[in-house]
């Protein structure tokens, strides 16, 4: 049985899911592969995908404009004006899948149509990452033609439903996270692995998330968290630089010049991820569906980072918050850190069976053909 699973490298998450899931059916003994169907087609394509990625940097706030000219553009709900379908045709010819599950809104119409005119048998599942309703819910999620839609809360799914996915199509797919989330009970080996980044296990610290792009502002936050009079019990911070190698190098002079400890990480593996997540006493990340999965499965307190604005589609995910919690909390400039860690922080907890439930009903699915 193989699956094939579209993604996009917009952001971090869909990438994070698509390789995930790819890793799960694998360890089935069955064959799975991740293609990138916009970046593989053309320059335009891949400029767009750089853009997003750009603004997410440099300027969140503005990308409500961009969300929105996406939204009514159609670039990618009809074929006759998308670009590399021939390409995408001959990879689905080589490939030969059973199952097609999409991680991304805007590989949910055009490609769809493809894929079942190339072969009327096969399944189009759309795995939605966003947890609730929200500005940033594109319509682009929903297409009533294929076979399922999942993702992973109730929320998201009575988004899809409200937006036009028959109710009969709609399944709670649960967090899509890599396998070392699932294993997450295991706090002596957590232990072990946070000495082995230069972390004491026994005393407090604040772990500064990014995702895959590297985006952050550590440094700032770093700065006044060594500037206020009182560290709250904090002695140390933990920054994840991800592929930012620059942020790395500049965090990495600072280390071992002040009251506070600073640890800075490049790229992590995922058994060091959910341990770092399973001991932060707080995490401050912006409010992306990727590592905010990864803190609800591990119950980390986190406080958003809004430095910079809010992006549509991170909009989503600060709803389920309020949905759950109530309210959150954030930060709007890197000096609010201090004051808030005097705050209780929230947090939400995901208790996660032994694998993501979307397995199960691919698995059905499958046996449905």
């Amino acid at each position: 049985m193989k699956l094939l699973i579209l993604s996009a490298s917009t952001g971090g998450g869909h990438d994070m899911r698509a390789f995930a899931l790819k890793h799960w059916w694998k360890e089935l003994g069955l064959v799975a592969e991740v293609y990138h169907p916009l970046e593989s087609a053309s320059a335009l394509y891949r400029f767009g995908t750089e853009l997003y990625n750009f603004i997410q940097k440099k300027a969140p706030w503005a990308h409500q404009y961009y969300f929105w000219f996406l939204e009514h553009a159609n670039l990618h709900r009809g074929t006759k004006t998308l670009i590399g379908k021939r390409k995408f045709h001959d990879f689905l010819v080589k490939f030969k899948p059973n199952i097609i599950v999409s991680v991304h809104a805007h590989l949910n119409h055009a490609y769809l149509e493809i894929a079942q005119t190339h072969n009327p048998d096969l399944k189009f599942v759309i795995y939605c990452g966003e947890f609730a309703d929200g500005d940033g819910f594109s319509r682009h999620w929903v297409n009533p033609k294929a076979d399922l839609f999942t993702g992973p809360f109730g929320s998201t799914c009575s988004a899809a439903e409200k937006y036009g996915m028959p109710k009969s199509k709609i399944k709670t797919g649960g967090l899509l996270l890599r396998k070392a989330f699932y294993e997450n009970n295991n706090f002596e080996k957590a232990d072990e692995l946070l000495k082995s980044m230069g972390i004491n296990p026994s005393e407090k610290y604040i772990l500064l998330g990014t995702g895959a792009n590297g985006t952050n502002n550590h440094h700032l936050i770093y700065k006044g968290l060594v500037a206020s009079p009182k560290s709250h019990g904090y002695n140390q911070v933990v920054a994840l630089c991800g592929k930012n190698d620059s942020t790395l190098k500049q965090l990495r002079e600072h280390e071992g010049e002040n009251k506070i400890k600073l640890i800075a990480l490049p790229v992590v593996n995922e058994e060091r991820m959910a341990a770092l997540l399973s001991k932060a006493s707080c995490l401050v990340a912006r409010p992306g569906a990727g590592l905010s999965a990864e803190a609800i499965a591990m119950g980390t307190p986190v406080i958003f980072n809004l430095c910079g604005g809010v992006m549509p589609q991170e909009t989503n995910n600060l709803n389920y918050w309020i949905l759950k919690k109530g309210n959150y909390l954030s930060i709007q400039s890197p000096q609010d850190l201090p004051l808030l860690l005097l705050e209780e922080m929230p947090s939400l907890r995901e208790v996660l069976p032994r694998q993501p439930p979307l397995i199960e009903i691919l698995q059905s699915l499958a046996k449905d053909d």
